[in-house]
């Protein structure tokens, strides 16, 4: 059985080191997004191939065919990036594309993800389907990654191919997979769930903010009573919120005048 081909579809760009060869040496480098791919216990680094940067026991599982959507999988840093990032896509049926519905480039009209990625990038934007690709077939570097419908903004791992690592889709088995099916419906109840949390979360700071303005508008009215306006101060105080408890970068300079004293007109 040969490597998987992509297709040969216009717009169905491969990103990535597409035409260079894995190399066979491997050297220490940044820590694998994965748990338990760390060179030992309490080690923060990861054996990686210098030519693609990609982790080696993450390369051996894709040449298996090991792909996954458990989130579980991820170090616990990396977990809401996950979340974040597959609530950007929109998730159909395995063999249909999964469009992506998150940030594009204006001028490229290049979709892009925000991420910075210490030691295996000096770009803080990446395509989605690499992206893609990290979260499902392992953090696979520099790899280059094709689709095999020709669609760009396509981030359904099951029509994603990462480029020269010598991996073999089979796409028949994999939409027919009972724990790929499972792990899939699980991240959507996790999306589900992350949604809702940030709605709770933008609705709770709204709530805050017209709190705030209510209270702003009480203390500068001009008509307002003086009992009032000391009542909103002393609940601001108890709440930790009025202004005079703000942290100050430099505390220590609200002590002392502001004046020059070299231009202090003592002199004069």
């Amino acid at each position: 059985m040969s490597e998987a081909q992509p297709s040969k579809k216009v717009g169905g760009h491969a990103y990535g080191r597409r035409n260079i060869q894995l190399s066979n040496t491997a050297e220490e480098g940044e820590l694998c997004i994965y748990a338990g791919h760390s060179i030992g216990r309490f080690s923060s680094t990861s054996m990686r191939f210098d030519s693609h940067q990609a982790c080696v026991r993450c390369v051996a599982a894709a040449r298996e065919g090991r792909m996954s959507f458990d989130i579980d999988r991820l170090l616990k840093r990396e977990r809401k990036r996950a979340l974040k990032f597959w609530s950007q896509v929109d998730i159909r049926q395995p063999d249909e594309c999964w469009n992506w519905e998150g940030c594009i480039n204006k001028r490229t009209k290049q979709p892009q993800f925000s991420w910075r990625r210490h030691g295996i990038s000096s770009s803080t934007q990446h395509h989605p389907q690499r992206v893609a690709m990290w979260f499902t077939w392992g953090d696979l570097g520099f790899a280059g990654v094709k689709t095999t419908c020709g669609n760009k903004y396509c981030c359904n791992p099951f029509h994603l191919i990462p480029q020269k690592l010598g991996v073999f889709v089979d796409d028949d088995s994999y939409q027919d997979s009972f724990e790929l099916q499972c792990q899939l419906h699980t991240l959507k109840q996790q999306i589900a769930e992350y949604n809702v949390e940030l709605a709770l979360a933008a609705q709770e700071k709204m709530i805050d903010q017209e709190e705030l303005d209510e209270r702003a508008n009480l203390i500068f009215a001009p008509d307002s009573h003086f009992s009032d306006r000391f009542e909103a101060v002393m609940q601001d105080m108890l709440a930790g919120r009025h202004s005079s408890q703000s942290d100050l970068p430099n505390p220590d300079t609200l002590k002392k005048p502001t004046d020059n004293e070299e231009n202090s007109t003592d002199e004069y």
